[in-house]
């Protein structure tokens, strides 16, 4: 994604008008100010104006942003390697976000041009993980240090079934030439790359193996290709230990394709081959798992029955998703009781034996199941509000702020690191300012954890605030792990969009929690952007039916935009699929075709709650399930009412 510099402009003051923390009076002044001669220090850094630079560093002394202008400037003279400054840098700021990244550049440079015993005086093992950096180390050892200890790093950073970067293959040549290669290296990492599916690699590695070893290798890639060769069984029994690897890998690929003819395969090389029970165990789940996706019930009742001792839980839970499917209670009762104990007791399970005890066993045992629906009913999930919705039962909150002062927070706010997140922030410096909130909490008791989340949401930066309870692990503090961010615009968007439909605030604030966690500049690995994780052909799409001012992609990271053309898609689901909010959940994650395809299999033959249950992807499913229950959540926040499933979502058969 492209964004000049007037667009970078605009884009700023969009969403600095909305996510900016308001500071008052002089106050205001001063910051504005400041920030005025920090962009004139940028402009000095950049022209090289050093006594116009000087200046300002005096008149910014005490300004949180101070340290960056330090950082800006040595970051331009990287390149002449000046060490007295990178040292004296280091030392000042020892401990902070700036000073380990700036480590990380100096590393760069001094890799790339090959100063590598300045590398090892710069280079800290317990601070660096990116791996083009550790090849550098391995290189800069070889050469200048420990070689034994550069070839233990060589073989570390070898043994991978994936691509390395470019920086470690002189490490790699260095180690190869002085017989480091030995055969059990070669073939471990060209098993992993076929393992992984690299085949391209694992071709490489072959090239570097002697004849009688790159024959096996070739006949390795070829039984991934066509696994079903594993049928010969004459062709791989033999003495040489590569086969026993070639033998297991293709039984895996074997399972995928055909897993009754696996299963047989299995039988005859597990009496020729001495496999370890982990590696046992991770077969006979993957046979299991795809003996059910093949419907092929009695080759699994057949693999249970020989595996007394097997047990997986989630293809046990698969498998009662399946008789669900097929409203088979009898066996989902069956699968259920082969659960660990543990999650029996889930409210997912809780309420599932109990719908099943209502199946098969009627009145017979209905204070059994209003015991596990009053159990499931506790918790504060779409189970537990499921359930609740079953006993005619108010839902159970649990709402239980978390137990920090306002003079904890004040005292966090203090804090240098912090005063510089906040700042980055209110200057549309996004990255730096994560980097810096990171940096500060990482390590942070569980009681620190919940004060910096008190001081994200005081800020208006929403997902560190939920995410900061979520690393705290204490979730019954309902304001920080569902806050009502950008209440102004959600209330506008849902007025001027909702008129004839489900949509309200509530069901946008679900959509964006479960989105983004309202991370305003969040991107997908897909390429959606913002609060509601939009894709751009979608947001164009969108703009051009609901008249919404649209021009190019990264519009879609002011809350405004992304908001408003998010609720306007949303409400376009909800009036494809009559009104009903889950159906139009499962659209938005996973796309209006296939959730119509998925009614069109089931044919209106499930209950709506066996319909969610059994959505095909996991990460749906569960989506649905949340978005569910936030818009509850959203409801109580606002001091609001809501039910988990309108009448007619309830009654209708799917």
């Amino acid at each position: 994604m492209s964004i000049d510099a007037k667009g970078v402009a605009l884009l700023l003051s969009l969403v600095l008008a909305v996510t900016a923390v308001p500071v008052a009076g002089e106050d205001a002044e001063k910051a504005v100010a400041q920030r005025e001669k920090l962009r004139e220090a940028r402009a000095a850094i950049a022209r090289g104006d050093q006594s116009e630079l000087a200046r300002l560093k005096r008149e910014l002394r005490g300004y949180p942003l101070a340290p960056y202008i330090d950082y800006w400037a040595l970051s331009k003279k990287l390149p002449q390697l000046p060490y007295g400054e990178i040292d004296q840098f280091l030392t000042d700021y020892r401990g902070t976000a700036i000073g380990d990244w700036m480590r990380i550049r100096v590393l760069r440079e001094l890799g790339s041009r090959k100063r590598f015993r300045a590398y090892l005086k710069y280079y800290r093992p317990e601070k660096i993980t990116r791996t083009s950096l550790r090849c550098y180390y391995a290189d800069a050892l070889s050469r200048h240090g420990d070689k034994r200890a550069a070839y233990e790093l060589v073989e570390e950073l070898w043994t991978v079934g994936v691509s390395q970067p470019d920086e470690c293959d002189p490490a790699f040549n260095r180690w190869i030439g002085n017989g480091g290669l030995i055969p059990e290296l070669a073939w471990r990492r060209h098993r992993l790359a076929v393992e992984r599916g690299n085949l391209d690699l694992a071709s490489y590695i072959a090239g570097k193996m002697g004849d009688g070893q790159a024959r096996l290798a070739q006949l390795m890639r070829s039984v991934h290709r066509e696994p079903k060769q594993l049928l010969d069984y004459s062709r791989f029994i033999s003495d040489e230990p590569e086969y026993r690897d070639i033998v297991l890998h293709g039984l895996h690929r074997l399972a995928r394709e055909d897993a009754a003819a696996s299963d047989r395969a299995w039988r005859r090389y597990e009496a020729s081959y001495l496999f370890s029970d982990e590696e046992r165990d991770l077969l006979l789940r993957r046979l299991a798992l795809q003996f059910a996706r093949q419907d092929d019930m009695e080759g699994l009742r057949q693999l249970l029955a020989r595996s007394e001792d097997f047990s997986d839980s989630r293809i046990f839970e698969w498998l009662a998703r399946q008789s669900l499917r097929e409203l088979d209670w009898a066996q989902v009762e069956f699968w259920i009781d082969r659960l660990p104990e543990s999650e029996q007791q889930s409210d997912r399970w809780l309420y599932w034996k109990a719908r099943v005890i209502e199946e098969l066993y009627s009145k017979g045992r209905a204070d059994e199941a209003v015991a596990l629906y009053r159990k499931a009913a506790a918790e504060r999930s779409y189970y537990g509000f499921l359930a609740a919705d079953t006993l005619g039962e108010n839902y159970s909150f649990v709402d239980r702020p978390a137990p920090i002062t306002p003079r904890q927070v004040e005292q966090l706010a203090a804090d240098p690191a912090m005063q510089r997140a906040r700042e980055l922030q209110a200057i549309g410096e996004f990255y730096h300012a994560r980097r810096e909130w990171d940096y500060a909490t990482e390590g942070m008791s569980h009681e620190e954890l919940l004060t910096a989340g008190k001081l994200a949401s005081s800020w208006g930066w929403y997902h560190k605030s939920i995410r900061s309870v979520l690393a705290a692990d204490y979730l019954d503090d309902l304001e920080l792990r569902f806050p009502l961010a950008f209440p102004n615009i959600v209330a506008d968007v849902s007025r001027r969009v909702g008129d004839n439909t489900a949509l309200n605030p509530y069901l946008i604030y679900a959509v964006a929690r479960q989105e983004s966690h309202f991370s305003h500049d969040a991107k997908s690995h897909a390429g959606a952007l913002g609060l509601m994780q939009l894709l751009p052909s979608t947001a164009r799409a969108t703009a051009r039916r609901a008249g919404v001012p649209y021009r190019r992609s990264w519009d879609l990271l002011s809350p405004d935009t992304n908001i408003a053309l998010g609720s306007h898609y949303l409400n376009s689901l909800l009036d494809r699929f009559d009104n009903n909010r889950f159906l139009a959940a499962a659209a938005y994650n996973a796309g209006p075709t296939r959730v119509a395809r998925w009614l069109e299999e089931t044919g209106n033959r499930l209950p709506y709650d066996v319909w969610i249950e059994t959505i095909p992807f996991n990460e749906t499913r569960n989506y649905v399930q949340n978005v569910l229950a936030y818009t509850v959540i959203y409801a109580y926040r606002s001091g609001d009412k809501a039910s988990l499933l309108s009448e007619q979502e309830a009654s209708r058969r799917l």
